[in-house]
Parts: C-alpha cells; sequence; structure tokens
C-alpha cells in the first residue's frame, strides 16, 4: 500500500531546473551530483554513502528553511525516512535522475502543506505511540477533514477526540488501519 500510494504521488513530481545565476547555473555540492542509480545501490547496502546522503538531504531542507522567505520548515510532518522512501519510489523509475533534481521537486509538492512560521510541537500519544507534530500540521489536518465533512469542532491545533475520530474515519475510508494515530502515511495521503 506504502509503496503504491508513494508512486502515486511522484508520478506527479515535476523535475525543476533551479536557477541562481542568469543562465540557471548554480554550484551544486556534494551527493546532490549522485544519479538514482547509485542512490538506490548504496539504499539496499545501507553504505556509509546512504547514510552521507541522508545528512545532505537534511541539508538541503535546512538550507530550504533558512533562505526561502515564508517558510519555517518545507517539512510540516515528513520524517527523513518518509522523505527516503519516496526518492526511493521515483528512483526505481528514473535511475538516471540526478538527486537534486528529485528532491527539487519533492520540495516543490511540499510547499503548499510548509509550515510558514514557527509553531509549537504537540505529541500526540494514542496507546504506545507517540507522534509530535507541529500545531499548524494539526490545524491543515482539522480543515482537511472539515472539508472531507469528517471533522466538524474547531479547527484550533488540538488533537481532541474529535479530531482522533475523524482521523479514523478518514483511515476507514482509505483502507488504512483505523489507528486514530496521526502516521507518515495517513498525513501523506490527507495532506497532499
Amino acid at each position: 500500500m506504502k509503496s503504491l500510494l508513494f508512486s502515486v504521488l511522484l508520478l506527479s513530481i515535476n523535475l525543476p531546473v533551479m536557477a541562481a545565476d542568469i543562465n540557471g547555473k548554480f554550484a551544486m555540492k556534494g551527493a546532490g551530483f549522485l544519479t538514482c542509480q547509485a542512490f538506490l545501490l548504496e539504499r539496499q547496502k545501507r553504505s556509509n554513502i546512504y547514510y552521507m546522503i541522508g545528512g545532505w538531504l537534511e541539508g538541503y531542507i535546512s538550507a530550504h528553511n533558512r533562505y526561502v522567505t515564508d517558510t519555517y520548515d518545507i517539512t510540516a510532518y515528513q520524517s527523513l525516512e518518509l522523505l527516503l522512501n519516496v526518492m526511493d519510489s521515483h528512483c526505481q523509475s528514473n535511475p538516471s535522475n540526478q538527486l537534486y533534481q528529485v528532491v527539487s521537486g519533492i520540495i516543490e509538492k511540499l510547499e503548499p502543506v510548509r509550515i510558514k512560521q514557527e509553531s509549537p510541537r504537540i505529541a500526540v500519544t494514542i496507546g504506545e505511540r507517540k507522534v509530535v507534530l507541529y500545531r499548524a500540521t494539526i490545524r491543515k489536518l482539522q480543515q482537511k477533514l472539515s472539508e472531507l465533512e469528517l471533522y466538524q469542532g474547531q479547527i484550533d491545533g488540538q488533537y481532541t477526540d474529535a479530531t482522533k475520530s475523524a482521523l479514523m474515519a478518514y483511515q476507514s475510508d482509505i483502507g488504512f488501519e483505523m489507528t486514530g494515530v496521526p502516521d507518515q502515511g495517513t498525513l501523506w495521503r490527507l495532506l497532499k
């Protein structure tokens, strides 16, 4: 199910050219030069290079957060592992793409749900599972569930029983286990 989810999203990723000078050229550093084929090989081996790619990705995200206006965090809820899974899915079909192209396309898709201003982080604990989300992300989750007519409560960024029940109804609708946990897969589907 997760593989299908990532594949559907990745079919819609555009690979933009990032322009820095008047000729559209910029100096790429590090793992961004690697091809998808190299990424897939290193990921399979869980090599030092694979972990270097993860570090490069986090640095890319941090630089994006620092230098792009109206952005506190481009990753509203997305973990490094989720992003690496998305890269993997894209790279399976596009082995000659360079990683900076893939990441640029992913970043573009994350723009609509980014955190624009600093937001408190809220711990959501359900049973033994704990998820920490920005309050702004919970508001977006509530808004989307409201648009789907699954949530009638206040859009206040509090993970209430009403929010949990609405999320469980959404999880049921999409064929996921009804946990009420705002996990990566559920949020990826809901907030795309």
